[in-house]
Order: structure tokens, then sequence, then C-alpha cells
């Protein structure tokens, strides 16, 4: 068994910045490390010409948990018709329920969860298409004596955040915990995450005997679902004293989430945001940041990284 394979759910409209994630991870990770990426069969070739060291392509037919099927090629034409509505996304069906339709953000985070079948590796760090890594990144930096790093901030998530709240909720019915609507939970998502596999595949097996169905059917019933959520919640649920021994609430990436551009201002204070536990920069597709900002701030990360 591997101790760390990184990965990675990515798309055609991402490829550049998976081309840059991935020569990142052969900068800064050892031989034995593996780059699984997960994207829409339509799109496969594509990502298989960054090239083959150290990294494997799988298709989302390859990796689908049972009882869903992968509807790409709808969903790549449906993407191209002027004024669909984002709710009308189809990336995969249920196989005896096709509507509602599966979203492609839902089933991203679907594959990412069903490879801990398929890779034979302690741990899986997965690491967003957007970021890229910018020191070394090394098993001892999220196992320590046997026990896998859980990213968690208590109090983070409040019923404010009206998404994340409803992230928490979903986690608690699938994984049958009493819901008594808190004031805050614990936030576990990140740019870099870090899963034990086993407790990630016992997360699932709770998931199936809770709902009496196959995780991904039950999970993708779901428009709003987290996949970090639902495996903190489920290893500060479920697991034991010692598997919740390493728990931290610093993220090793450092990541810029606003949905709008970063301007002159912004990257400044994300400069000046970075540290030394920081492992990883992440600036979200999303924002639509200029191409020339985000090499600029990413030039400037590396730099200082490197002191």
């Amino acid at each position: 068994m591997k101790d760390m394979a990184i990965v990675t759910p990515s798309y055609r409209p991402d490829l550049e910045g998976f081309r840059r994630l991935h020569q990142s991870v052969l900068d800064c990770t050892d031989e034995t490390v593996m780059h699984h990426v997960i994207v829409p069969g339509i799109d496969a070739e594509l990502f298989r010409e960054t090239g083959p060291p150290r990294l494997t392509v799988w298709t989302y037919q390859e990796v689908m948990p049972p009882g869903l099927v992968a509807t790409d090629r709808l969903a790549s034409r449906m993407g191209r018709v002027p004024g669909l509505p984002s709710s009308m996304n189809c990336a995969a069906v249920e196989r005896r329920r096709p509507w509602r339709p599966v979203r492609g953000w839902v089933l991203q985070q679907l594959v990412k969860m069903g490879l801990t079948h398929r890779v034979d590796a302690r741990l899986l760090l997965n690491i967003d298409s957007d970021a890229v890594l910018v020191r070394p990144v090394t098993t001892r930096d999220f196992v320590r004596e046997g026990v896998v790093r859980l990213y968690g901030v208590e109090e983070a998530i409040t019923p404010a955040m009206k998404r994340h709240y409803r992230w928490c909720q979903v986690a608690h019915e699938l994984l049958g915990l009493p819901w008594t609507g808190r004031p805050s939970y614990p936030d576990h998502v990140g740019g870099v995450v870090s899963w034990d596999a086993e407790l990630l595949r016992q997360c699932l097996a709770r998931v199936e005997l809770v709902t009496g169905q196959p995780w991904a059917v039950a999970a993708s019933r779901h428009l709003q679902f987290s996949e970090d959520i639902l495996y903190g919640t489920y290893v500060r649920h479920f697991g034991s004293e010692r598997d919740t021994s390493f728990q931290r609430d610093h993220t090793r990436c450092h990541s810029y989430w606003s949905p709008t551009p970063m301007d002159r201002d912004d990257a400044a204070a994300f400069v000046d945001g970075f540290e030394d536990h920081h492992l990883a920069v992440h600036i979200q597709s999303n924002s639509d940041t200029d191409a020339a900002v985000e090499a600029r701030v990413l030039d400037q990360l590396k730099g200082m990284a490197l002191q």
C-alpha cells in the first residue's frame, strides 16, 4: 500500500490550471506519490496529454459509484445552450429514478469519495485543480504516529452561512445523527484536505447502513452536499479518540475564496496573509481573477516559500 495519493476532480475548462497543479506535484512530492485526476469521459484524452509521469486519469464512468450513471455528453451539450439555467445541469442520473439529475458539483464530490475503493493508499490528499503546491509535501505533513490529519475549525459555520449550514444538516442526516440546529458547527472544507482512506470507507458504509441505499445515491439526492463536511462529521462522531488526536484548525492551503476578481489591494492582502505552514496556494477559478494578476501573486508566493 502506498503512503499517500493525491486526488483531483477536474474538467475541460480547468485544464490549464490542472496542468499547473500537476507540474507542482512533480516538483514538490517524491516519486512514490501518484496524482489521480477524475474527469468526464469526453475530457479524458485532453488530460492524458498532460503526460504520464505519476499521473493517472480516471473517467467518471470508471469510478462511478453503484446506482448512478454518468451523462457527461448530455451535460456538455446542455452547457452550450444559451440561457439554460444552472439548475438544469445534468452530470449523472440515478439508475432507478433518473429525475432529478445529479448536478456536476455534486458528482465531482461523489467520484472523489468513490476513488477510495480504487486507489491503494492510506492517505488521500484532495487538492483542487485551481490550487498549486509551493513547498515540498510529504506524508509527515499529514500523518502523525499513524493518525491522518483532520482539518477542522470549531464554531466556524453559523446559520448565516446558509449553504454551509445546510451541508452540516445533510451530513447529520446521512450519518443518522440527530439535528438540533445548534448556533455553530465545525468547518472541514479547504483547498487541500487529507482523508484517512479506511475511515472514509467506514463513513460511506455508515451512510448505507443509515439510509438503506448505495451511499452515492443517498448523497446525490441532496442538491446541497459537502464531501469534506460529511467526512469530518463522521470522524468527529464515530472515530476513536486516537482518530481525532491530530485535528488542526489551520489549513495547509492559502486560499482566496471570494467570487469576485482579485484586485491590487486584494492581491497585496493575500500575499501578506501567506504563512509558514502553507504548502499550497489556491485562487478560486470562478473568481475570474485576471491571469496576469494570478501569475504575479503566485510568483511572489513561490519566492517567499523558497526563503
